[in-house]
């Protein structure tokens, strides 16, 4: 989705104006989309959500196909009633910046959503961020956070060994069925015999909805 991820500065990008994207082709090669945990209920009833785990690590994704992404119609529109906050940020995300512990605002510079003199500026003329840059960074710190309590607490269950593979089955273009191995759900069962102190710690962290 993204191609070339620049770090936004003021003294470089100052002078650079930002128009927001309105279809979502730059989305329409994904097929797996990573959501968080408060996603979850808003996205459940329009594509299954599973588990992937890569080098140990638990990933809440979105399945839109199997070869494309399915929730991005021929007109780039998104079909459903709730697009992921991990598609809401593009062209922005947060980078590692100067440092290990920080982070910035990257952007990608081959979205074509950044020229002058249209589109909406992201810095005054002293440098400061406009209201919509502060909107991006208020997205885009809610999406990391959810992303790091989300993985917490997949890592949890994990811990617990709760997660059964599951193969599913959809429908290719010419409507032949495809099965999909390689992922992950919560097992029932083995969540119902877990021990009481889990259970309790998950009803008490709202995890249960999930």
């Amino acid at each position: 989705m993204y191609n070339q991820i620049k770090i936004l500065s003021p003294q470089e990008h100052g002078f650079y104006r930002y128009t927001p994207a309105t279809d979502f082709f730059y989305a329409k090669a994904l097929n797996l989309i990573p959501v968080t945990f408060s996603e979850l209920k808003l996205l459940c009833c329009d594509y299954p959500i599973v588990v992937m785990i890569q080098n140990g690590q638990p990933q809440l994704m979105l399945l839109t196909g199997v070869e494309t992404n399915g929730a991005v119609d021929d007109k780039g529109a998104w079909r459903g009633a709730y697009v992921p906050a991990f598609l809401r940020r593009y062209p922005f995300t947060l980078v590692q910046g100067e440092t290990e512990e920080s982070l910035a605002i990257g952007f990608d510079l081959e979205s074509g959503l950044f020229s002058s003199p249209e589109g909406q500026p992201l810095f005054d003329s002293e440098g400061t961020p406009t209201p919509i840059l502060d909107e991006v960074k208020q997205l885009l710190g809610a999406f990391q956070e959810e992303s790091r309590i989300t993985q917490n607490i997949l890592m949890r269950m994990a811990q617990k060994s709760l997660f059964s593979s599951t193969e599913l089955t959809l429908p290719k273009r010419d409507g032949t069925p495809q099965h999909v191995g390689g992922f992950f759900m919560i097992d029932k069962k083995k969540l119902k015999e877990s021990d009481d102190a889990f259970l309790l710690e998950a009803v008490k962290n709202g995890w249960m909805e999930m």
